[in-house]
């Protein structure tokens, strides 16, 4: 019920963002294109001591960052976006591992790890619905919302919680 529900709901969304993994990134290189199959963002991976993220539009400028805080003892992302704070995402400790966000009053509910959450505003209304699209040979999510002026902040807020289910994965396997 709950899938068919949120299937109709995420039709019912006007845009939709598409974020594409490349195939032997050393360091994380996704392109996200729109509904119409044209390239808006590419994400660049930088090597630093703490993982960093830089989001270019289709003219090759800088729009956004995230970087993992170098002094935190459970995964901290600070989000910027066009050069300007806007805000933090981080793992709190639990039997469940949960996200607090410091980002727009928006809260995330669903399956994180799992990649099939929704984004709320700070009165609980669903944004976007953020979900993983299968049968792909490189990790591929889609970002449906409404509001387009959310697009670049919903795509950092993915892209630093991929970073989180990412390292909480290679923890768990090391």
């Amino acid at each position: 019920m709950y899938e068919h529900t949120a299937r109709r709901y995420t039709e019912c969304m006007t845009h939709s963002l598409y974020i594409k993994q490349k195939l032997f990134s050393l360091w994380g290189r996704y392109t996200v294109e729109n509904a119409a199959g044209q390239v808006v963002y590419t994400v660049q991976g930088e090597p630093s001591l703490t993982r960093r993220q830089k989001i270019f539009d289709d003219s090759g400028h800088q729009v956004g960052e995230l970087h993992k805080a170098l002094l935190s003892w459970l995964d901290r992302f600070e989000i910027s976006i066009h050069g300007r704070p806007a805000g933090t995402i981080q793992q709190k400790f639990g039997f469940r591992p949960k996200l607090e966000l410091d980002y727009f009053g928006w809260q995330v509910r669903g399956d994180i790890w799992g990649w099939n959450y929704d984004v709320q505003d700070s009165r609980g209304a669903v944004i976007a619905r953020i979900r993983k699209e299968l049968w792909h040979l490189t990790d591929h999510y889609a970002i449906h919302y409404d509001d387009l002026q959310c697009g670049l902040p919903l795509l950092l807020l993915a892209l630093a919680i991929d970073c989180i289910c990412d390292a909480n994965a290679a923890a768990a396997g090391s």
